[in-house]
């Protein structure tokens, strides 16, 4: 019997531990008076979210897929000298996002594939079609930026593409070039 009696004892120790916690863990508010208009009794919580950077670039324009073919020249009468340069209208994009953003434009690799190592930067890129051209590089370069936005503007590539008539080798060329999307 005595075991039996300590037995019940800790179990009712246990509830008693048990529902302390569940008290300690709820808040409760009561009111109490005999006044006609008694004082209010409110319980606070701290509620919380996460709003994540949501950020999306949204490409177009290619030739294929997302490939693009550039201008080269097809007759001796395009060399108008050793050195010329041919207009290709790029790709275009927008940019949708919750925070401020960068596009970003950088080649893969510092030269292009094929016959010879023809240099990523004889690509040349620009925002505007009479505006001024950069070269490509490996380094990511800034392209545009942006504050919060449900879709932006349509921002558009021009790329002029350098072709020596001396060292330009025949044969089919390529070069990856990278978009890159930040959230600075």
């Amino acid at each position: 019997m005595r075991k039996l009696a300590l037995a019940g004892a800790a179990a009712c120790a246990v509830a008693a531990v048990s529902m302390t916690a569940q008290i300690a863990a709820a808040q409760s508010c009561s009111i109490t008076s005999t006044s006609a208009t008694p004082a209010p009794c409110s319980v606070t919580s701290t509620h919380t979210l996460t709003i994540p950077s949501l950020l999306t670039l949204t490409m177009s324009g290619f030739t294929s897929g997302t490939s693009m073919t550039l201008n080269a020249p097809t007759t001796m009468a395009d060399y108008t000298s050793s050195t010329i340069q041919m207009p290709t209208n790029g790709p275009s994009y927008q940019v949708q996002a919750n925070r401020n953003y960068k596009v970003q434009i950088s080649a893969n690799a510092a030269a292009f594939t094929g016959p010879y190592a023809k240099p990523a930067g004889d690509l040349a890129w620009s925002t505007s079609s009479g505006g001024t051209f950069a070269g490509l590089t490996t380094t990511p370069t800034d392209i545009s930026s942006g504050g919060p936005t449900t879709l932006s503007a349509v921002t558009s590539l021009f790329y002029k593409t350098t072709y020596a008539f001396a060292t330009d080798l025949p044969g089919s060329y390529s070069l990856d070039v990278k978009f890159t999307l930040v959230a600075p």
